[in-house]
């Protein structure tokens, strides 16, 4: 391995531990709460901020609901609950929209981004962004995130058949690994994702080569 990718993937490991300590264990709001319950609430804020941190100059983030036209014939008690939703409202303003809460219209949804404390069954979250495809009229616009888990859960290279609907599983990722370390790779998937929201098609990965 040459110098010069040891020190991309050097960086690229800092960077990642950086970006990720608001997230770890040891980190100060351990000081203060350790329930699960309320570090994960505290997790789904902070991924909302790093949303609106990388999109909100053209997007809105809210969580909620989507709504279809087609809904009402479905039966309004089937609408989804979507932890993290990117939507454009200047193509349609949101309904009942209050703080962070709104009910997106289908035309107006750009992303969809299901967030998961931990990971007890894969097949479960698997089957729910499956599900949220259908909320998308991009329907490649989707992610499964997943603060914690002991094995990564992105293994492909960052580029668009990553989030291809035609690959067999929906995309999903992770940020820190069991013992609170964040996982390199499944960061720069999480931030590539929402590169590829805003529209911007080019990232750097770990061995400091760039896709497009």
């Amino acid at each position: 391995m040459s110098d010069t990718m040891n020190a991309w993937q050097e960086h690229w490991k800092a960077y990642a531990e950086a970006f990720a300590q608001p997230l770890q264990a040891n980190g100060l709001v351990s000081r203060f709460v350790t329930n699960p319950n309320v570090t994960g609430l505290y997790a789904e804020a902070w991924i909302r901020s790093t949303a609106k941190n990388m999109l909100s100059h053209r997007f809105r983030i809210s969580t909620g609901a989507v709504i279809r036209p087609t809904d009402s014939y479905r039966g309004l008690d089937r609408v989804c609950q979507c932890d993290l939703i990117v939507w454009d409202p200047s193509e349609l303003p949101g309904l009942f929209e209050c703080g962070e809460f709104a009910l997106v219209p289908f035309a107006a949804t750009r992303a969809i981004i299901e967030i998961k404390r931990t990971l007890p069954a894969r097949r479960k979250l698997l089957d729910q962004l499956s599900e949220r495809r259908k909320l998308l009229a991009r329907r490649e616009q989707i992610l499964g995130v997943v603060i914690s888990h002991p094995t990564p859960l992105f293994d492909r290279v960052c580029d668009p058949a990553w989030l291809s609907e035609q690959n067999p599983e929906p995309p999903m990722t992770r940020l820190l690994d069991n013992d609170n370390g964040p996982d390199t790779d499944g960061i720069l998937a999480f931030i590539y994702f929402l590169a590829q929201v805003a529209g911007n098609n080019r990232v750097v990965v770990s061995d400091g080569s760039i896709k497009k």
